[in-house]
């Protein structure tokens, strides 16, 4: 909660540390093992606080932190225990807690030692249907876990509150070794609706909630690969996740995916034969380390001694991950780990990491081949910090290429070629290692890679195409191109056009390609007039642009956000959006002919009557969402039933009050005012989300603008 004091302990929550301060309270210093909350003890005394948080593992509990609770209790301090029970160390390789019990054993304990009360929150609050608890122990759904903080930090003395859910890092894994189910449920992000907000993100905590660039600006998606399925996201406050129910893949239409080419030529080595080392990067959750044990299981059946190092940090998906692999005919090497300059390649799975200093701290100039994908996965930084983006594919590779061989550089998008080649983009890591075999920048027979792979016994035939198709990539690159596109073709929506007269005016004042679509989208918004209305200040603002000189940067900058100002989604334009085909085409695509696609919505004026949830809305609904669309005749009539919420009386009010200010800038429109005035005419972009979310930033836009006002008329 806002204002806590917060103490950091071992485990996983140690990256507490690393968060945002906003979203983890004011830390007061972390601990040894077994002493979380003593600092409690000595610092209480001497405080006008009275309370204090600290988080606690169920790893480290087990281990020495009961004994921290129990100096707690009989110091009689006011301290709330985080115990995060996940069920395993994740920290240090996802071991089995010593001596672990189950939550009823644990609350018994916690009880019996003199604790005040103990609160549960869990994902799944039915598991405890039919278990027995002490008295006074509630079980509340994780949605409650702001509460339930705020409620034990009113309750004297020392108080447990045990968050009952499994380690997504474990599950992700159990899952894809068959050792438990895995959900039937996907969820997707209507791209259309969204509005880029990033709440979903906040709420998640999840690095699978990615930002990604659309002719409409930033927005969200879900990294499908990496998902951890536990439906988090769901919480965010926006109209535009939609799910998918799968049925059994035995009724699921499968995919059949083009076959790699076979004839393909022998790798001829650009390095050593023996006494080969590379350094391999990646991010975790994607497969790094099993990938160098494919490698090094290949090495071993081609007769190589084999040592390696993994240096997999700490457990959390998309953190760093680097591993050394080092091949020798004579003897093993020395060691397992490479100093400077000592790579003879640098396999690149994820090509932020590789272009760290961690990463390039063993290539050479003129010994280093690189061979890599220019995928890009969002640092945890990037997703809850939506101004934030992601280096240009070209800084990171010059930045790669300057110390490396520039003889041996190969690149590839590879989670989109194997999504579009595969239909998933798991598998991306062995399509690069298919790279390198074929580049021969790694001296392991394709034979051996195959059967490695296959003794794996993981995912063996979408592994074994990825491999393939990555050998393909070097060796016959136009056969890859050509069966990407065949994967790719879609049946196209019929075009929209726009009538004469505005089609006529668009073009002509349409400098960078992009009015039409503005043009289209807002006439189905509500009509061409309203296309017409916007183009006029459009072509204002490009006119006096031009009279200043300047390169139509200003004239982009109105066109795209008082487009967004005025085609706001109220009610009547997210019923549109819900069934457009386009944005609906991932979804459609995931559930296939027999899953059941709905969309999640918490309508606000169900929201107003108490509704503290969303709904899900199944597709048979589509013709009352489609009649709910064409009730935009009627918006901002006296007949609009949605017109007096405060939300929508403010998006009405936007669009004025910013072509106004644009007038204004126009009067007085210099070459010296134009950088200023550009910059001003980006700041509705601010303007994001739903509901609360948006009218909070229309408070930080309406101070932003005029502050900017006011130092552009200086």
């Amino acid at each position: 909660p806002d204002g806590a004091l917060v103490g950091a302990g071992i485990g996983c929550h140690t990256m507490a540390l690393l968060m945002d301060p906003e979203r983890v309270g004011d830390i007061a210093g972390i601990t040894c093992m077994g002493n979380e909350g003593t600092q409690w003890i000595g610092m209480a005394p001497f405080l006008e606080r009275d309370h204090f948080i600290q988080n606690l593992g169920d790893g480290t509990y087990f281990h020495s932190g009961q004994l921290a609770i129990g100096a707690a209790v009989a110091a009689g301090v006011n301290i709330t225990y985080k115990l995060l029970y996940n069920g395993t160390v994740a920290m240090t390789g996802g071991q089995d807690p010593e001596g672990k019990l189950d939550v009823r054993a644990v609350t018994r304990t916690l009880l019996d030692r003199g604790v005040a009360r103990v609160l549960i929150t869990a994902d799944d609050p039915a598991r405890y249907r039919h278990i027995e608890l002490p008295t006074g122990v509630d079980v509340w759904h994780r949605t409650r876990l702001m509460e339930a903080q705020e409620t034990l930090a009113k309750w004297p003395g020392v108080t447990v509150l045990i968050h009952d859910q499994a380690c997504a890092a474990e599950a992700r894994r159990d899952r894809k070794r068959g050792l438990i189910p895995t959900p039937n449920r996907r969820v997707v992000i209507n791209s259309r609706i969204c509005e880029g907000c990033g709440d979903c993100g906040q709420v998640s905590n999840c690095l699978s909630v990615q930002p990604v660039e659309t002719p409409f600006g930033p927005k969200t998606t879900i990294d499908q690969t990496t998902c951890n399925l536990d439906y988090s996201c769901l919480e965010g406050d926006c109209p535009s996740f939609v799910t998918v129910a799968l049925t059994d893949n035995e009724e699921r239409e499968p995919r059949v995916a083009p076959q790699a080419p076979t004839d393909l030529p022998d790798p001829v080595l650009v390095v050593p034969a023996d006494d080969f080392a590379m350094r391999i990067t990646g991010i975790g959750g994607t497969g790094v380390v099993t990938v160098a044990q494919v490698i090094g299981t290949a090495g071993m059946l081609d007769g190589y001694h084999v040592r390696g190092l993994d240096q997999i940090g700490l457990s959390q998906k998309a953190g760093p991950v680097v591993s050394d692999v080092r091949l020798s005919y004579a003897k093993p090497t020395p060691t397992n780990r490479l100093g400077e300059g000592q790579a003879d390649l640098l396999l690149a799975f994820d090509q932020l990491v590789a272009a760290s200093d961690k990463g390039l701290l063993t290539a050479d100039p003129a010994r280093t081949a690189a061979v890599g994908s220019t995928s890009t996965t969002p640092t945890g930084s990037m997703i809850t910090h939506l101004d934030e983006r992601y280096p240009t594919e070209s800084s990171l590779r010059a930045r790669i290429a300057e110390c490396t061989r520039a003889d041996s550089q190969h690149w590839a998008d590879a989670e989109r070629v194997t999504t579009e080649l595969l239909g998933e983009g798991a598998a991306a890591n062995l399509f690069v290692v298919g790279m390198a075999v074929q580049a021969g920048c790694l001296p392991v027979t394709p034979a051996s890679i195959e059967r490695s792979i296959e003794l794996n016994g993981v995912a063996v035939a979408a592994n074994l195409a990825a491999f393939r198709w990555g050998r393909a990539h070097v060796a016959r690159p136009e056969v890859v191109e050509a069966a990407r596109h065949i994967a790719m073709v879609r049946a196209e929506p019929r075009p929209r056009v726009l009538g004469a007269r505005l089609a006529a005016r668009v073009a002509a004042a349409d400098q960078r390609g992009d009015l039409t679509l503005f043009a289209l989208e807002l006439s189905s918004w509500q009509n061409e007039a309203t296309a017409h209305a916007w183009l006029d200040v459009v072509e204002r603002a490009a006119a006096a642009e031009r009279g200043a000189g300047g390169d139509g940067s200003f004239a982009a900058a109105v066109a795209a956000n008082l487009y967004k100002l005025m085609a706001y989604k109220d009610e009547y334009e997210v019923a549109r959006l819900m069934t457009d085909a386009a944005a609906m085409n991932e979804a459609r695509a995931i559930a296939g002919r027999a899953g059941r696609v709905a969309w999640q919505l918490h309508p606000p004026l169900l929201r107003a009557m108490g509704l503290k949830r969303k709904i899900a809305i199944p597709m048979w609904a589509a013709p009352g969402v489609r009649l709910l669309a064409a009730g935009k005749v009627l918006r901002g009539s006296v007949f609009d039933p949605f017109r007096w919420a405060a939300v929508r009386r403010v998006e009405r009010a936007l669009p004025g009050e910013y072509i106004a200010t644009i007038d204004r800038l126009i009067e007085s429109l210099s070459a010296a005012r134009l950088a200023g005035a550009t910059e001003l005419a980006a700041l509705p972009d601010m303007v994001r989300g739903y509901e609360h979310i948006k009218l909070a930033n229309v408070d930080r836009y309406r101070v932003a603008l005029a502050s900017k006002l006011a130092d552009v008329a200086r």
